[in-house]
């Protein structure tokens, strides 16, 4: 008897909240300024985190090609070893 009743009660849960989800949607005419209004909120809600994780992504990106860079850099430096004196004339031919 307990289960029978607890598959009813969370038949009808599942069933009021869908209710409430299209309520919301088919409460506001598509012309109404409200309605509008509403949409562009959850469009800004929608894309606000995926905006953030673009942009930590950007800088992290740039802080990993800056860093490299600079590692480049110091691997390449060779050291000046200093050659034989040559004379004004240049060298001469044998």
């Amino acid at each position: 008897m307990g289960t029978v009743t607890s598959a009813g009660v969370l038949a009808t849960a599942g069933r009021a909240a869908a209710q409430g989800c299209a309520m919301c949607g088919s409460a506001l005419s598509p012309d109404d300024p409200i309605s509008q209004a509403f949409n562009w909120s959850i469009l800004f809600l929608i894309a606000m985190p995926y905006t953030l994780f673009t942009l930590a992504a950007v800088w992290l990106w740039v802080a990993h090609r800056r860093a490299a860079s600079g590692r480049r850099a110091s691997v390449i430096r060779f050291p000046v070893v200093p050659g034989p004196p040559v004379s004004a004339g240049g060298p001469k031919e044998v």
